[in-house]
């Protein structure tokens, strides 16, 4: 309420406020947020004050972050201000670096700061990253991509990690659609290829067919595959569909909707006459 926004604060300070009191105030009240941080560095501050103040208070961000120095940051508090504080990412970097830091403080590092990505990078690769590690760098860190891909073939990627890559990395979606096909895919792993391979779908939407997928797997082709929508559809009803199959169609898949509702309404006659019929 911003026309008795001065009054209340007065108020406020007249009552003593709390570390709370204040906290919420530099997180909500963007006007009054510099007075406020001032009175909370006045405090004794936890390390969560001192965030707070670094992360929303500019003109107090130095000296609250001195302050968390004398107090010591532990590494979740470092990786919290490289995250949302740009001015002090690359000071907080090299501090965590100095800490022997382990697999997930090295991550925020290269996700982070690029001026120290590829010191980062080298000492995870001495740390054996997971492939969840190097999965998430391929999706995410662009210059390193081909690297750690290179780094995931090595350590033997699993059909889920694969199925990863396909989904969110364009650039190398097709070499991991190719790695998948050598693995015994299942019909998961296929989905995923007709989905997202354009180059790659015809011939592993062939491989699929041949398989004879359950119901469930062509709604998913229905649904997500709109070049292969139409022949899908003309499969699943080839196969009598059944009510849910159909449910399924008119909640998720607009363009097929009416004709959905229409065989789902004939399948609903059909049983009614024939519950008639034996109720007679």
């Amino acid at each position: 309420i911003e026309p008795l926004r001065e009054e209340v604060w007065e108020k406020l300070l007249e009552k003593g406020p709390s570390n709370e009191d204040l906290r919420y105030i530099v997180e909500y009240v963007e006007p009054l947020r510099e007075r406020a941080g001032k009175k909370l560095l006045e405090q004794s501050l936890t390390n969560e004050d001192l965030l707070d103040i670094i992360r929303r208070v500019k003109p107090l961000q130095e000296e609250a972050w001195e302050k968390l120095l004398a107090q010591g940051p532990s590494n979740d508090d470092l990786e919290y201000i490289m995250k949302y504080v740009e001015p002090l990412r690359e000071e907080v970097g090299k501090k965590l670096l100095e800490r022997c830091p382990d697999n997930d403080d090295l991550r925020y590092i290269i996700d982070h700061v690029e001026s120290l990505r590829a010191e980062a990078w080298e000492k995870l690769l001495e740390q054996d990253p997971s492939n969840d590690e190097l999965t998430l760098i391929i999706r995410c860190i662009e210059p390193l991509q081909e690297e750690a891909w290179e780094k995931l073939l090595e350590s033997g990627p699993t059909n889920k990690d694969l199925r990863y890559i396909i989904r969110y990395v364009e650039p190398i979606r097709e070499k991991a659609a190719k790695k998948l096909l050598e693995s015994g895919p299942t019909n998961e792993d296929l989905r995923h290829i007709i989905e997202y391979v354009e180059p790659l779908r015809e011939g592993v939407w062939e491989e699929f067919l041949e398989r004879r997928p359950p119901n469930y797997d062509l709604r998913y082709i229905i649904r997500n595959v709109e070049p292969l929508r139409a022949e899908a559809w003309e499969k699943l009803l080839e196969r009598d569909p059944s009510n849910k199959d159909l449910e399924y169609i008119i909640k998720y898949v607009e363009p097929l909707r009416w004709e959905a509702k229409e065989f789902l309404d004939k399948i609903e006659r059909k049983w009614y006459l024939f519950r008639k019929i034996m109720n007679s």
